[in-house]
């Protein structure tokens, strides 16, 4: 069972880095600042490692130890969360949708603890989730508005080296978004190797990047090209203000221990740099499809790993 459980969790973490490629380096590989999806994909899968080990222990206590307490997790209840949040993610990803992974693992993680009767950390860690969850987005757009008022300041009357300032600022701030991609999701997927004491949180982390690192080279290039090209029409400017918007804020949340959405954080670094401007640079068809997988996907991965738990529990005879 702690074998199931281990590679429930690696096959989570090998989704999870193939499906936030276009959150992260999308802008830079769609404005043609990385023209090779390859090179796009190494430099994800480096930097990935880097925030991973480096920081991503706080999030991986709260996801092992935070949501349900140690002692109620159980491996056949740490097998269904990773394995539910891996399968939806997963689709997702074959869906070229773009979702919450960090929403998804914590409903499953709420989904299996109930399945197993364990008590759920309601008022000391979700109420702190979904106010996180609630304003990630707001404080990206926030963020998106100001930096690209910043930029565009900046950036004025400098035309013959604005552009080149610029590419290189965009690649950075795509290469930092990597880097926070690994402190901010790696636990979501390798959280319970921690809950369950198979693993202390910086080698937990070390083993969460590298797979990671492995589904973006293996399968990232969808939603790479799908983000890219297909949701937003930005200059570099508002593509700089952006994304430095969504690296912050998804960094910050980190830092505090807490997963939250880079896909979230990057369409509100978006609509605040198209305020900046007055404009509408997002793709409504492609927003309400990913909005819509934004609140269907938890939902039904909580329901999924709940009904899954009480099934396997019963045809295993083991809680």
């Amino acid at each position: 069972m702690t074998i199931g459980m281990v590679l429930s969790g690696l096959f989570f973490g090998w989704a999870i880095g193939s499906h936030y490629t276009g959150a992260t380096m999308g802008m830079a590989y769609g404005a043609g600042v990385v023209k090779k999806p390859m090179t796009a994909l190494v430099l994800i899968a480096f930097f990935v490692i880097l925030g991973a080990t480096f920081e991503s222990h706080h999030v991986v206590e709260t996801v092992g130890t935070g949501i349900i307490p140690a002692g109620s997790m159980t491996p056949l209840g740490g097998m269904v969360m990773m394995f539910t949040a891996a399968l939806v993610t997963a689709a997702n990803t074959y869906m070229k949708w773009p979702v919450s992974t960090s929403q998804l693992a914590c409903f499953s993680v709420v989904g299996a603890g109930l399945g197993m009767g364990a008590p759920v950390n309601w008022s000391t860690t979700i109420i702190f989730l979904f106010a996180t969850w609630i304003g990630t987005p707001i404080a990206s757009a926030l963020l998106g508005f100001l930096l690209t008022r910043l930029v565009d300041l900046a950036m004025r009357g400098r035309a013959e080296i604005a552009t080149r300032v610029l590419r290189w600022a965009l690649l950075a701030g795509c290469c930092y978004a990597a880097y926070t991609l690994g402190a901010n999701n790696t636990g979501n997927a390798v959280g319970v190797l921690y809950g369950l004491k198979l693993a202390t949180p910086l080698k937990a982390g070390v083993i969460g990047g590298l797979v990671m690192a492995l589904g973006a080279l293996t399968w990232g290039r969808p939603i790479l090209e799908k983000m890219g090209k297909g949701i937003a029409q930005l200059d570099l400017d508002m593509a700089v203000g952006a994304k430095l918007a969504q690296s912050v804020t998804a960094h910050t949340a980190a830092m505090l221990g807490y997963p939250t959405s880079m896909n979230q954080a990057l369409i509100g670094g978006i609509a605040g740099a198209s305020r900046a401007r007055g404009l509408a640079s997002l793709n409504r068809r492609a927003l309400t499809e990913i909005v819509f997988s934004w609140f269907f996907t938890p939902i039904l991965a909580g329901f999924a790993s709940y009904l899954l738990y009480l099934l396997a529990s019963k045809a295993l005879g083991v809680r």
